[in-house]
């Protein structure tokens, strides 16, 4: 079990047994609280029951835009207890503030852990570069498979986040081409070229008006037979953030465009093969 997903089931349980526990015993709850009313209590106890709820679906298979929001509620949750242990607007008894002060402080350890872990996402070394993979079985041959992906001059046809592309200089390893999205452009190198089986294209991150927030970017593409009229596409991507925080800031967001992005590609790729 990953870093991420012990603290996602640590929360889950904690906050499981929390809602129970308020929701059973709201009156006696309201009591340590110095307050008569519980009612606000019940409904604390069902949100923190829908709130494990939401952790706990995220806990086999992660989703990183999930586990964001679950981080931001956690965070919410202290501030909003730091504010109520500071400014002390309702009344509440001695024993219920040090209540407070202590659910915050295991909220705390929780939302470091899953912020931790989800910085982590997608890692394949401790310098923080990451990996992305992606696979399509097409009915087509591998010499019609290798043809339509190694069409690198009209790559801007089959990929929805790229506009145009121009080939700058070369052909095969070595070539550099220049690709723009809306406003934005850039120059990649081909660092390999085996014909009818992978290429890699190197981004030049290193340029000043580079628009992305990464440091390094890499992507290779792959075919491989599976039988005479079906072929596999294989797409890996790796790359490195300019910043740490960008980890946890900015990957789940990215992680999630990315794969809708790629998951695009691959369709039109597929109808090109497929309905010839």
């Amino acid at each position: 079990m990953s870093t991420l997903q012990l603290a996602l089931l640590g929360n889950g349980i904690f906050s499981l047994s929390s809602a129970i526990l308020i929701i059973i015993f709201k009156n006696k709850v309201a009591n340590w609280f110095g307050l008569e009313k519980s009612i606000a209590f019940l409904i604390i106890g069902l949100c923190l029951f829908y709130f494990s709820y939401s952790i706990f679906k995220e806990l086999k298979n992660p989703n990183p835009e999930a586990v964001f929001y679950i981080i931001v509620q956690d965070l919410i949750w202290v501030v909003a207890s730091v504010l109520i242990l500071t400014i002390k607007p309702f009344g509440i008894s001695a024993l219920g503030n040090q209540i407070i002060a202590g659910v915050a402080f295991v909220v705390l350890f929780f939302g470091i852990g899953q912020s931790v872990g989800l910085a982590q996402t997608d890692n394949v070394d401790d310098k923080g570069m990451k990996r992305l993979n992606f696979e399509r079985v097409v009915n087509a041959t591998k010499v019609e498979t290798w043809k339509a992906i190694s069409d690198v001059s009209n790559y801007h046809k089959v990929a929805p986040n790229i506009d145009d592309v121009e080939i700058i200089s070369g052909e095969g390893e070595g070539m550099v081409r220049s690709c723009s999205h809306k406003s934005d452009s850039w120059t990649e190198v081909c660092t390999q070229w085996t014909e009818e089986e992978q290429y890699s294209f190197r981004v030049n991150t290193e340029a000043e008006d580079y628009p992305y927030p990464l440091k390094y970017l890499k992507g290779t593409w792959k075919v491989e037979e599976i039988s005479k009229d079906s072929t596999k596409i294989i797409m890996e991507f790796e790359f490195a953030y300019k910043r740490k925080i960008y980890n946890l800031l900015i990957h789940p967001f990215m992680k999630s465009k990315f794969n809708k992005i790629c998951k695009e590609l691959l369709d039109n790729w597929q109808i090109q093969l497929e309905n010839k």
